[in-house]
């Protein structure tokens, strides 16, 4: 799907994967920092797919196939907001979301003023945003600098080794690793300020929204207790997973993860 550019929004490069038959709500996933609808496709969208869901990936404005590069500098959270917004229209019906890091603080955003059936947050942003991170990191001064000049610079310096560990748990093929540092890209520097303090949800979920929040047991971006205090602001459902790091949707126990949220979409009474 391709969502054609207007005056005020770059055009939106959005991945579908369909069922043979739709039994299922569509899900919309959102991509973090530094990376794109790709990382979606490799296991989660046919997973869903399989199970009924028309599923959708998102190229965020100046990430991915999407436009809007050129002013990747000046991108906000509220622009990402926005990108959601013209998914969902497109797509006709409103769809469960299900973000990842950054892509968790868009969907807290999003629903400070919108609906959807559900919403999932996996290694999210944590909703008092990056400093708790910040500070844990900075305990380890050297992994910090590493992780800072690829979160900067993207495919510039993202070194195998370094992602491997950051990001990935267990035996992860080297083929996807790679892939992971090739597709990196730089962040917007006003999207990591709205995470430090400009742009941090409210901590409300104004509409009592069904909501999961996932932590992974070796994400070294965001500990458990950044997540569960998360859940805890929006009332929402909690599982820490086990032997899972932060890239939840494309390391060794992807499988566990996704059955996690397909067993908690089977409970929410939108899906009977």
């Amino acid at each position: 799907m391709r969502i054609e550019y207007t005056a005020a929004n770059p055009a939106l490069e959005v991945i579908e994967r369909h069922p043979q038959k739709a039994t299922r709500r569509p899900i919309l996933f959102i991509h973090g920092a530094n990376m794109s609808a790709w990382c979606w496709d490799e296991e989660f969208m046919p997973f869903f797919a399989d199970l009924g869901h028309p599923t959708y990936a998102v190229d965020l404005r100046g990430h991915g196939k999407s436009d809007g590069s050129a002013a990747l500098i000046s991108n906000s959270i509220a622009d990402y907001v926005n990108d959601i917004q013209r998914v969902i229209d497109e797509i006709g019906e409103k769809p469960i979301l299900i973000g990842h890091s950054l892509g968790g603080l868009i969907i807290q955003k999003y629903i400070e003023k919108n609906t959807v059936p559900a919403c999932v947050l996996m290694a999210t942003v944590p909703v008092d945003g990056l400093i708790p991170s910040i500070m844990d990191l900075a305990f380890n001064p050297t992994f910090y600098m590493q992780m800072n000049l690829s979160e900067l610079f993207g495919t510039w310096f993202s070194p195998i080794d370094v992602t491997r560990k950051s990001i990935f748990a267990g035996h992860v093929n080297d083929d996807v690793v790679i892939r992971y540092c090739s597709e990196m890209q730089q962040g917007s520097p006003k999207a990591l300020l709205d995470t430090l303090w400009l742009g941090l949800p409210s901590h409300k979920n104004p509409f009592e929204l069904p909501m999961l929040a996932l932590s992974a047991d070796e994400d070294t971006f965001f500990r458990p207790e950044h997540i569960k205090k998360t859940a805890k602001a929006y009332n929402a459902d909690y599982i820490n997973m086990r032997e899972t790091s932060h890239t939840m949707m494309l390391d060794a126990h992807w499988h566990e993860s996704a059955e996690e949220i397909n067993n908690w979409l089977k409970k929410q009474t939108f899906e009977h």
